[in-house]
């Protein structure tokens, strides 16, 4: 169906004359695609999964079922779609990768562009050497409707197989607002309690809203957990 759109509209030729930085989230979407339906040119198909989902951000959390309910995507051009998001992400992950941590703001800035559209609670474990340096960080649990479904025993688990000395916890909150829940402190507080056994060092708990709220920063809330 691709013979249907004028060559000067062809996101492809566009790309080749003008750049492709100079095309629209469709012309790219179209592009990525490759071809249409039989109803349908690629621009229609790329339109309708814009339309659809809303946004570039919405696609890149659907799943391989909810894009292949878009008319004219099927099961290859749905894991095309999802292996170019993979890739972005990858690449983002490279460009933003830090060896340390030294500051609450740096954990910020290096998770808000990934968790700031979520519309549920994902929790991250940030595990570090002895030497401060990040070894892996690893999401855990998404989904849950307060940190009190934390699941301490798998984050002490990956500690132990990455031979992790120290742990940084990270979890959004959907509303914007970071401040902690009762639910938020308690299973924070109950995890140090878990960690110290293993001596393991729960350096710090960051909530990610619009801003952030660290748990080390309130010196309060820190002093109970590691009283």
């Amino acid at each position: 169906m691709l013979k249907e759109i004028p060559d000067y509209e062809r996101p492809r030729e566009k790309a080749l004359k003008y750049g492709i930085n100079t095309l629209s989230n469709i012309e790219l979407l179209a592009i990525i695609l490759r071809t249409g339906s039989k109803e349908e040119n690629v621009i229609d198909v790329a339109k309708n999964l814009l339309y659809s989902f809303k946004n570039l951000s919405s696609i890149a959390e659907a799943t391989l079922k909810e894009l292949t309910t878009i008319k004219g995507i099927g099961e290859i051009k749905a894991i095309t779609l999802l292996a170019s998001i993979e890739l972005g992400l990858r690449i983002m992950d490279i460009k933003n990768e830090i060896i340390f941590y030294t500051n609450p703001q740096q954990v910020f800035d290096a998770f808000y562009p990934k968790v700031h559209l979520l519309k549920k609670e994902h929790l991250y474990a940030i595990f570090l050497n002895t030497k401060g340096m990040i070894i892996q960080e690893k999401l855990i649990t998404q989904g849950t409707i307060s940190m009190s479904l934390l699941d301490g025993k798998d984050i002490i688990k990956w500690a132990l197989k990455l031979s992790a000395s120290a742990i940084i916890l990270v979890h959004n909150h959907p509303s914007g607002d970071p401040s902690p829940s009762l639910a938020d402190l308690k299973a924070t507080s109950g995890f140090v309690n878990q960690a110290k056994v293993l001596e393991l060092v729960v350096i710090d708990h960051i909530i990610i809203g619009n801003t952030y709220y660290s748990m080390k920063e309130n010196s309060k809330i820190f002093r109970i957990f590691n009283s």
